[in-house]
């Protein structure tokens, strides 16, 4: 079925159509320079023709596209002759399962887009029945069934845009999407005293190298079962980790404090704990169910330790690379946890260098 789709987009490339049929999930459409709705100029836009990716359906969508390109060339396109598109596409459900298909075509199947799939995604799309037909007003009713100012409610129009989108659907939601801010919140993070009692409070060896390397060198609850623990055996310490290697490689992270490297003798071949997930989100979630069991405090806590342990002394480009996100997100997210005495702390270490500005001397 390929070969006739991509032998009847030769024919109209050979014609200068400027039109282009396109299979998405299991129909069609055509794509081209189209006038925007709103009268500013043109854009590339979908037509979804709502026929089958079969060979009577090819035949049908390339002549759909000669007769697209002879009103666009003659000036005589109208959107009212192609405004009921939408009438025979059946159902919200086939919508989803078509725009999961097509999601899993360009992105390789794994525990991260899995868990990005469904937490992104499927959760939010389980708001409607999949019976329901498809269009505008089913898609906004998900988005209101969320609460407002909510990460719920950011997701929902998110979710809810790219399905429209997938559809060639006219219509966004961005409107509804509020002032929620992850940053918003209080969190109050433990002194390195409590990571080191905490430390030695947990009696399951597997779960202390968890909570150890946690500490040491700021892994997420996930990203923990990404690392090469073979790479500890080997003074200074650098932990190798795998996670988000499609973005920034395979990293090697710094153990902070070192003497925790040697005190916890992260060297010995100590195994992490067996835990059973299907995704990321559940990797996570065993991780924090122990803490709360040991009475520990939140995983993500050791994270942001780490990362104001490494601002006293490390550019915040480096640290960030280490914690796998970019610079801005580093910064916006941990900076806002530095405490007074963590200032005093990072003032005396800036005066301690050698290389720090000195004031002039008097000329007399």
């Amino acid at each position: 079925m390929n070969e006739k789709l991509h032998a009847a987009n030769s024919r109209l490339k050979e014609s200068n159509a400027g039109i282009v049929i396109c299979k998405r999930g299991q129909r069609l459409s055509l794509r081209g320079n189209l006038p925007s709705k709103g009268g500013n100029g043109n854009k590339q836009q979908y037509l979804s023709l709502g026929i089958y990716c079969n060979a009577a359906g090819i035949q049908v969508a390339e002549k759909k596209a000669q007769k697209l390109a002879s009103q666009l060339a003659l000036k005589e396109f109208s959107w009212n002759e192609w405004s009921d598109r939408h009438a025979d596409l059946g159902t919200y459900g086939y919508w989803v399962n078509e725009f999961q298909e097509d999601y899993f075509n360009r992105k390789s199947r794994n525990s991260k887009t899995q868990t990005t799939w469904d937490g992104d995604y499927l959760s939010i799309y389980k708001r409607a029945e999949n019976d329901r037909p498809f269009g505008e007003e089913v898609l906004l009713e998900i988005v209101l069934s969320t609460e407002p100012d909510s990460r719920n409610r950011v997701r929902a129009v998110n979710a809810c845009n790219a399905l429209a989108r997938f559809a060639n659907l006219e219509c966004k939601f961005n409107q509804y999407k509020g002032n929620y801010n992850h940053l918003v919140g209080d969190r109050q993070l433990p002194t390195d005293e409590q990571i080191v009692d905490y430390y030695h409070s947990i009696k399951n060896p597997h779960w202390q190298r968890a909570f150890a390397i946690m500490a040491a060198y700021g892994v997420s609850n996930h990203e923990l079962f990404y690392v090469d623990l073979d790479s500890l055996k080997q003074p200074p310490g650098h932990l190798v980790s795998t996670y988000r290697k499609d973005h920034y490689g395979t990293r090697r992270i710094w153990c902070l404090y070192p003497e925790w490297y040697e005190q916890w003798e992260l060297a010995k071949p100590v195994s992490l704990p067996k835990v059973s997930a299907k995704n990321n989100k559940d990797l996570g979630h065993r991780v924090s169910t122990q803490f709360r069991r040991y009475q520990l405090c939140k995983p993500g806590d050791l994270r942001h330790c780490w990362a104001i342990r490494a601002m006293g002394f490390m550019p915040d480009s480096m640290a960030a690379r280490l914690m796998a996100h970019d610079t801005a997100t580093h910064n916006r997210t941990y900076k806002r946890w530095i405490n007074e005495n963590q200032e005093d702390r990072f003032y005396q270490l800036l005066m301690q260098r050698s290389d720090r500005p000195k004031p002039p001397q008097p000329s007399v």
